[in-house]
This record gives structure tokens, sequence and C-alpha cells, in this order.
């Protein structure tokens, strides 16, 4: 009886042990997700002010090629 207690409560342990590393793990792909999509956003403000920055210099060649 007593071999069977403790053999049950180290399973339940075990479990326990493996459920809590499981949502170590999840908390910290979902931390590494959050940064992946933050550097995507950062790198899409990016490109679009790179994109507004050519549109404004080719609006000014336009009125230069214009003037001319």
């Amino acid at each position: 009886m007593g071999l069977f207690f403790y053999l049950t409560i180290i399973v339940g342990l075990c479990l326990i042990y493996l459920s809590l590393l499981l949502l170590y793990y999840a908390s910290m792909k979902k931390a590494d997700n959050d940064v992946k999509k933050k550097e995507l956003e950062l790198e899409e403000k990016k490109l679009e002010l790179e994109i507004k920055k050519v549109e404004s210099n080719k609006e000014k060649e336009d009125k230069v090629e214009g003037e001319v």
C-alpha cells in the first residue's frame, strides 16, 4: 500500500511539473511572437516612410521639370 501511495505522489508531481513547464514554454513563445510582431510593424512603418519620401522627391522633380 505504501509503494502505491508514493508512486501516485511521484506521478502527480511529475504531471504538475510538466504542466508548469508547458505553460512556461507557451508564455516564452507568445513573448517571442509579440517581439516579432513589433519588429514587423516597425519595418512596415519604415517602408511606408521611405515610400512617402520617394513620392515626395518624385513630386519635387516633376515640379522642377514643369518649371523648366
